[in-house]
């Protein structure tokens, strides 16, 4: 027959074990719907958390969360860098990559994505024309700018990291988001842009020190 008082200590102890274990593990976890494309960072140990936002301009689910999250970046701008990365689908021109990296150089990249998702959207044009990406330019009042810095070989090098990064993260489609280089996040899960938006703060929540 066991004899309980010489095991009940012991029972106790791991019983004691199990739950610290599990309350540290509950600690660490970092909340969210994502897939993991790069090392997982550590918990609360991140001071400004970098938040990658692959887009196409002519895509109506990235205008959906650039009009939801406008807020949202204004609200957080003290504690994530956000990095819009403009990308292509086949047969598409690049110029209007071209015109935001240009416009982001002097300070209207704002201004000229909101426009380029005003123009696709609102008056139904094809903004990956570039009769339309130069009528932007001259419009928005950098025509000067664009025509001299758009083949320069910085924009190049840009758009040809966002073409690296689409591949090592995976990117299918757009909007994808990652986080801290590690985090993919399945905006799919949460049901809409809003409910993207009004829930991801608990992400970088858990990542913040």
């Amino acid at each position: 027959m066991l004899n309980i008082k010489i095991y009940m200590p012991k029972l106790m102890l791991l019983i004691l074990g199990l739950i610290l274990s599990f309350s540290l593990s509950a600690n660490e976890k970092i909340r969210g719907h994502y897939k993991l494309v790069g090392n997982k960072p550590d918990s609360n140990s991140i001071k400004k958390v970098v938040f990658e936002e692959f887009i196409n301009f002519g895509c109506s689910h990235c205008n959906k969360l650039h009009k939801a999250s406008k807020d949202f970046r204004k609200k957080f701008a003290d504690k994530i860098e956000f990095v819009d990365i403009p990308i292509v689908f086949k047969g598409q021109d690049d110029s209007p990559l071209r015109l935001y990296y240009v416009a982001r150089k002097i300070g209207k990249g704002d201004l000229i994505k909101d426009e380029l998702f005003k123009a696709s959207f609102i008056h139904g044009v094809n903004v990956f024309d570039p009769g339309i990406t130069n009528y932007l330019a001259r419009s928005l009042g950098i025509r000067k700018e664009f025509q001299e810095e758009k083949d320069q070989q910085w924009v190049n090098q840009l758009i040809r990291d966002g073409e690296r990064k689409s591949l090592i993260y995976g990117v299918r489609g757009t909007p994808t988001v990652i986080i801290q280089q590690a985090l993919k996040m399945d905006i799919g899960k949460y049901g809409s842009m809003d409910a993207f938006v009004k829930k991801v703060p608990e992400t970088i929540e858990d990542l913040m020190q």
